[in-house]
């Protein structure tokens, strides 16, 4: 009989001890010892759970990316007259970094140009202005001559004519004097014309001289555009990190330098592709600095949409070199960016932590029959077979 209460009794402890590991796996409870000495079991709460946290390699810099700055196309083989910036040197949109070689000869054709445009404006003025006076006056002159010479001209016509008819004179000598009459008549018509055309401004004249101004203006806005290449301007405010060609070297297709708007600082991961997933813009990350472990705050900004071969690389001679990784951006807090402004490149160390709100609540299963049933149950069984 001992026995067989023996066994019943430690078949009662093991469904007890059953139940309890059944409620902890399926609910997530956890054990906890009181002061007393007694242990109970407690449910975990979803804020309890851990995360697992996405580490990644990294670099720093600049918010908008270091931007490479070279002169416009057409000054390939140009030599930089004056570089106007150094290295570390901060620096407005729009202001000058550099002025190449070409910029003296191109200011010349701009000249050139707008002497053109000029001399078109002038040439309109000139004919919207009309004929001078002084060629008026000399017209009329000559017509009031010509009129002089044909009313002459007519008297010795009729005279001849009557000599003619008594035959005082032969045909070829009135033939020539009425040939003179009407040259001279000719003369005269051909004055008016003149005079007519130095008082006339023709519409068609004006609107000749008005495109041939258009053109050249066009041709100054060519020649301003082509001599402001020869400028090299910053695009954006920012400050100088490196320069790569100096004042009297020769620029051949490379950067002049390089800027950076380094007032806001990123840090940009390269998260493996298995774990983009748990990334998302407004996660919190912690990013560590390599060589001097100093930790920065941030905040995802921008996942990236691309796969592709990792760039940092760890000193691990085993380590994945060929791994498939997105770029993920994290824009550092203030405070964070002034301590690493003058730190682009610098390799890091990401941490992201998944936002709270995309965390799955892990489901909780039926609770089974308490440890007290389950004691009471193995009790009842027990004085049935007593």
């Amino acid at each position: 009989m001992s026995v067989l209460t023996n066994w019943k009794t430690a078949l009662a402890g093991g469904c007890v001890l059953g139940s309890l590991i059944t409620a902890v796996a399926g609910r997530n409870w956890l054990p906890v010892t009181s002061g007393d000495g007694n242990t109970k079991i407690t449910p975990q709460t979803p804020s309890s759970i851990d995360v697992p946290v996405v580490h990644a390699l990294g670099r720093l810099e600049p918010s908008g990316r270091v931007l490479q700055i070279t002169p416009e196309a057409g000054n390939e083989g140009a030599t930089v007259r004056q570089l106007l910036v150094a290295e570390g040197d901060d620096v407005g949109p729009g202001e000058i970094l550099a002025v190449l070689g070409n910029q003296a000869q191109r200011q010349a054709s701009c000249m050139e140009a707008e002497a053109g445009v000029r001399m078109a404006e002038a040439e309109l003025l000139q004919l919207q202005a009309g004929p001078k006076a002084g060629d008026i006056e000399a017209a009329v002159a000559a017509l009031k001559k010509v009129a002089l010479q044909i009313e002459l001209a007519s008297s010795e016509l009729e005279r001849a004519e009557l000599l003619f008819s008594r035959q005082a004179i032969s045909i070829e000598e009135l033939q020539l004097i009425r040939t003179r009459n009407e040259s001279l008549r000719a003369d005269e018509v051909r004055g008016t014309a003149q005079l007519a055309a130095l008082r006339e401004i023709r519409a068609v004249d004006v609107a000749v001289l008005e495109r041939k101004i258009k053109v050249a203006e066009a041709a100054l806005q060519v020649a301003d555009a082509v001599a402001e290449t020869s400028t090299v301007r910053a695009p954006l405010a920012g400050r100088v990190l490196r320069i790569h060609t100096q004042s009297g070297e020769r620029f051949n297709g490379g950067a002049i330098l390089e800027l950076g708007d380094v007032s806001k600082m990123h840090a940009v991961a390269e998260v493996f592709e298995g774990d983009i997933s748990q990334v998302s813009e407004g996660s919190t990350a912690r990013v560590v600095m390599d060589a001097s472990g100093t930790e920065l705050q941030g905040t995802v900004v921008q996942v990236g949409q691309l796969v592709a071969r990792k760039v940092v690389l760890t000193n691990d001679p085993v380590s994945d070199t060929d791994a498939r990784v997105v770029e993920v951006r994290i824009a550092l807090t203030a405070a964070s960016s002034a301590l690493v402004e003058g730190l682009s490149n610098s390799r890091v160390e990401v941490f992201i932590n998944p936002r709270s709100d995309e965390i799955q609540e892990i489901p909780s299963l039926p609770r089974n029959s308490s440890a007290t049933d389950n004691r009471k149950n193995a009790d009842s069984e027990e004085q049935s077979v007593g």
